[in-house]
């Protein structure tokens, strides 16, 4: 029960991360791409953080596991990030792109999402073998769980922030 607390507190933080990276400023006060990239960069560097600290505490390591957990932990996310660095590219590009967009941009972007999507299920299927030799199986699972819980929240909050294409 406690860890499922933990689990709701850190997920609010997360969506209050997001959130406050994708807030539109004032209309006189539009960011330039540069800003919009910093601010997206900080706010990616504080999910992490909130990310692993959600996963620490929900994950009953042993300290001889955690010892070959979290480096393993470390390289699996930094192999993730460059996804997170394409879909930023990719919402920048929607966001300039959405109220506008030919059928051309549309089938590129629909075409690079696609392509971060499957690429992300590629680590997360190529890592599992990886999390297990450090791992019980039941552990790796539920660490594969927290993960989506977490994936999914973020998500949640980019799909309500981003607008339809018109």
């Amino acid at each position: 029960m406690k860890s499922s607390r933990i689990v709701l507190m850190m997920a609010g933080l997360l969506t209050l991360s997001v959130s406050a990276a994708l807030a539109q400023p004032p209309a006189q006060q539009k960011p330039t791409e540069a800003q919009v990239r910093e601010a997206a960069a900080l706010t990616r560097a504080q999910l992490q953080s909130d990310r692993q600290a959600v996963v620490a505490a929900n994950m009953p390591l042993s300290g001889e596991q955690a010892a070959a957990f979290w480096p393993v932990y470390r390289e699996y996310r930094n192999a993730l990030a460059a996804q997170g660095d394409r879909l930023t590219n990719l919402i920048l590009a929607y966001s300039k792109n959405y109220e506008a967009m030919t059928d051309q941009q549309a089938t590129q972007m629909l075409d690079e999402w696609l392509s971060i999507k499957q690429q992300e299920f590629k680590i997360k299927a190529d890592w599992a073998p990886k999390f297990r030799q450090v791992a019980p199986s039941k552990l790796v699972t539920r660490f594969y769980q927290i993960e989506n819980k977490l994936d999914t929240i973020v998500m949640l909050d980019l799909v309500a922030n981003i607008p339809l294409v018109k």
